[in-house]
């Protein structure tokens, strides 16, 4: 069975089934407390790619910020960018961990 589908406790399963099945879950969906020691070259596309995604989203927080007349609305879009900004930076070191400071002052600033 795949371990991506999901089911529930039928005349089919038992629940001892259904709770390993869930317990199989939760250790296959826990966070990495470290990157792995190495990085596939199908992984580092999938970091190239989030990259992308989040310095996209960082730079359309601060051009709507720039815009947003509205003070609370704004603080709220400056929140967001620095959320991507910080997600930037995680994935950053993911992909070079040595130079992973030559970026941080590329990102969003609340100015």
């Amino acid at each position: 069975m795949d371990q991506h589908t999901t089911f529930t406790p039928t005349q089919e399963y038992s629940q001892e089934q259904y709770q390993q099945h869930q317990q199989r879950n939760q250790r296959t969906q826990e966070r990495m407390s470290k990157p792995p020691a190495y990085i596939t070259t199908k992984d580092l596309s999938y970091l190239q790619d989030a990259l992308s995604w989040e310095l996209l989203a960082m730079k359309k927080c601060r051009h709507f910020a720039n815009e947003c007349r509205n003070n609370q609305i704004k603080q709220h879009i400056n929140q967001a960018g620095q959320m991507h900004q910080k997600h930037y930076k995680i994935l950053l070191k993911h992909i070079n961990p040595a130079n992973s400071n030559y970026h941080h002052n590329r990102g969003f600033n609340n100015g």
